[in-house]
């Protein structure tokens, strides 16, 4: 797979504060203080992964399907300014856990719709990395969201993913867009996602960019890059809970819409509700064809790591948009 392309492509600035901050709040919560790591859950000690994830999917997810979706809408000037603020930043990197705190609201992506997905790694590309990337996961609850009201002619849209671990541990989280600027069209599935995006070029954009990155600084990132989201938390862990003490990890990861996945969406206007569209998707499908990029590789050097396979029809429930919450990974120092 030649890759390439989307590393070329930067979109038109047409929306300098939202569209910049989609790179700190798929899935984010508003901000107050830094939140400690959860302690321990005796309750979870003896549950698998998929027992996690049918929990949260029958007893939380499917209660709270909407009998009438709600319309889409954009961030309200004060939630500019949550987002611009530095804490916000530093509490999605350090917040753990799958749902958003009490009394807090996502800023932007506030809408979307979730499904349940497997993570199939293809047998040749198993032995290339470690943990997830090695085993895959049978149960995954994924969310596709747009940051924010799709315009005329332009939508920017994201996906996240959560894994779930055996045991009393923590899931994971992989968050994916394709840039933070907006794409042409409101085709969800146009466009390769990524964990690394072109960086901005407008000068807000980078202002603001460069807050994120004081923030990710102050955390202790290795790599404090905004537009660049690690995949050791992947690597370092199997499903089963356990640990990878040297793990190998891909530098770069792919998500390539299918054939079938682009087709359901061609044509797509912004009269559109995505939403409705994504519930079209036949359970069995893959969504997406998954390529790994070492760090120094050529992007037409991507190999085929495997598929993301929906396992359950897409639904948009309350709890989906209110509640469920993915932590930003960026590797500490």
């Amino acid at each position: 797979m030649n890759v390439a392309p989307i590393l070329q492509r930067l979109p038109n600035w047409r929306a300098p504060l939202i569209s910049l901050l989609v790179v700190a709040a798929a899935g984010c919560q508003s901000v107050e203080r830094v939140v400690a790591a959860p302690t321990p859950n005796p309750a979870l000690a003896s549950r698998s992964a998929c027992q996690k994830a049918d929990a949260m999917w029958n007893d939380k997810m499917m209660p709270s399907r909407y009998a009438q979706l709600p319309a889409l809408s954009s961030p309200g000037f004060l939630d500019l300014l949550n987002l611009i603020s530095g804490h916000f930043a530093l509490k999605a990197l350090t917040t753990q856990g799958d749902e958003l705190e009490a009394g807090r609201s996502k800023l932007i992506h506030a809408f979307g719709a979730e499904a349940r997905l497997r993570l199939v790694i293809n047998p040749a590309a198993a032995d290339s990395y470690t943990g997830i990337f090695h085993s895959g996961a049978p149960c995954v609850i994924g969310r596709f969201s747009l940051a924010t009201k799709p315009a005329q002619d332009t939508s920017i849209p994201g996906l996240a993913l959560k894994i779930f671990i055996d045991g009393d541990q923590p899931s994971v989280n992989l968050l994916l867009m394709h840039s933070i600027d907006e794409q042409t069209g409101h085709n969800y599935f146009a466009q390769t996602f990524s964990n690394i995006l072109l960086a901005p070029r407008a000068f807000a954009k980078r202002m603001l960019t460069s807050g994120f990155e004081r923030s990710a600084v102050q955390f202790g990132a290795k790599d404090p890059n905004p537009g660049r989201l690690t995949l050791e938390n992947l690597a370092s862990i199997q499903v089963n809970g356990r640990r990878i003490a040297n793990p190998h990890t891909p530098y770069q990861i792919f998500f390539r819409p299918t054939a079938p996945a682009r087709a359901l969406m061609q044509g797509a206007s912004a009269a559109d509700d995505f939403r409705l569209k994504l519930a079209g998707l036949p359970v069995g499908q893959a969504v997406y064809e998954i390529y790994t990029l070492a760090e120094g590789d050529s992007p037409g050097n991507a190999s085929v790591l495997g598929q993301l396979v929906l396992t359950a029809p897409v639904v948009s429930s309350r709890y989906g948009d209110e509640t469920l919450y993915f932590q930003h990974n960026m590797a500490r120092q």
